[in-house]
């Protein structure tokens, strides 16, 4: 006989009610072909308030009820898509509960699971309410399948970042990541997609399990590289994955000497979503506009971008190490390692040595000519100095973040190659 633990009941009985909420909206979702926009609102409202009698200290319960009606009303104000409405709202309620009985939370099995049963109920919910309805676009199914895939990674990313309001942000960013690639009527066959999740997802958990990337790391790193390579192709990816792997390769590089000064990055080097959007998403943003426009310089921006982040990681990770005492970018006067803003002839080097890689790499895979191998070394150098004077600066003053420097610099690289590329060629 199993030992009772009354301290549990309290949690046990909350985390019954609030799988039953999600039930109830999952299982409403299945009637939105078949209800009018009011009377859909009237519904939402009424299990709000019948919750709030229920459970009045349920904060889980109020964020459900809130981010299911933010969605209709969006769906009666600005025509957000009846069938993204039942994908996102299935994303954290049938898929939730799910997911609870076989994984457990914030772990990286976790949040596949939820990624995977989140893109399952989504498609089957979503595609339940295109069977009932006329829609204009072509094959709206592989349209859905590619949408789906997108929400389900964004809800799962969200859920794996600690905060007490992930039933108000997961269904609401799932949503929003969905709304906002559904408007460039873009897809790939489901076939290839699945082709490329496997991939990403093989990639981000070899990522978390060698300590390259906590779990939001992994998964941010998962969203980018579908996303970089359905809009572009596996080659533009490469340019990315050699920055990780130089990136993951270098912060261990003399990791005790840097811990040993307290320079070391936290958690053995694992970097989090914050570093992977730091400096993936202007690469990110160039690589989708790519795809959409087609315009061949913004290969020049990407290349410009990603040789900045490896530019400066490199001089980050190597140029800590440097025998002789760094000194700053501003004042140039000796500073400790470690001080944002620091340079020394090390990192500098290393800078030059990491953009180029990513020029040169960019050339074997026949994407640009050897002449821009000098631009990309260029942008990335200058962008990487940009982020040094942003860190002497604005991020010592705390105007910045380290990540928020590390995009603004990107910015710089990729602006710097592009302009070059223009006097130049």
């Amino acid at each position: 006989m199993l030992e009772r633990r009354p301290y549990l009941e309290p949690y046990l009985e909350l985390s019954h009610r609030t799988n039953v909420l999600r039930i109830l909206f999952g299982s409403v979702a299945l009637l939105l072909p078949f209800l009018a926009i009011w009377q859909l609102m009237l519904i939402v409202l009424a299990v709000t308030i019948i919750f709030a009698f229920i459970a009045p200290k349920n904060r889980t319960s109020a964020h459900i009820c809130f981010a299911v009606l933010i969605l209709v009303a969006l769906s009666f104000l600005l025509n957000f898509p009846m069938y993204l409405l039942g994908a996102s709202v299935s994303i954290f309620t049938f898929n939730r509960v799910t997911r609870d009985l076989i994984a457990q939370r914030k772990t990286i099995k976790g949040s596949v699971t939820f990624l995977l049963f989140g893109l399952i109920f989504a498609f089957f919910v979503g595609s339940w309410v295109i069977s009932f309805m006329n829609i204009t676009i072509s094959s709206p199914y592989q349209f859905l399948f590619f949408l789906v895939v997108i929400g389900a990674i964004t809800g799962a990313l969200l859920e794996s970042i600690p905060h007490s309001n992930e039933d108000l942000t997961v269904p609401l960013g799932s949503a929003m990541a969905m709304w906002l690639f559904s408007g460039f009527e873009y897809w790939v066959s489901p076939n290839y997609l699945i082709l490329v999740l496997a991939l990403m997802l093989s990639i981000g958990y070899i990522s978390h399990k060698m300590n390259i990337a906590d779990i939001t790391g992994a998964l941010s790193g998962v969203l980018l590289g579908v996303l970089i390579i359905i809009f572009r192709d596996i080659r533009w990816f490469a340019i990315l994955f050699i920055f990780l792997v130089l990136g993951g390769a270098f912060t261990r590089y003399k990791y005790g000497y840097k811990q040993s000064l307290g320079i070391a990055e936290a958690e053995g080097g694992a970097r989090g979503y914050r570093n992977v959007f730091g400096n993936g998403l202007l690469a990110l943003i160039l690589a989708v506009a790519g795809g959409v426009l087609g315009n061949p310089i913004l290969l020049i921006g990407y290349l410009g971008a990603i040789a900045t982040a490896t530019g400066d990681t490199l001089a980050s990770e190597i140029g800590e190490t440097s025998k002789s005492q760094p000194m700053s970018i501003i004042t140039f006067k000796k500073v400790p390692a470690g001080t944002s803003g620091a340079i020394s002839l090390l990192g500098e080097i290393s800078a030059i040595i990491g953009s180029a890689v990513i020029g040169i790499l960019a050339t074997l895979l026949g994407m640009v000519g050897l002449h821009v191998v000098a631009i990309t070394i260029m942008g990335g150098f200058i962008g990487t100095n940009v982020d040094s004077l942003l860190g002497a600066t604005l991020e010592n003053r705390g105007y910045l973040t380290n990540s928020s420097v590390n995009l603004f610099a990107t910015v710089a690289g990729a602006l710097v190659s592009v302009g070059l590329f223009y006097v130049l060629v």
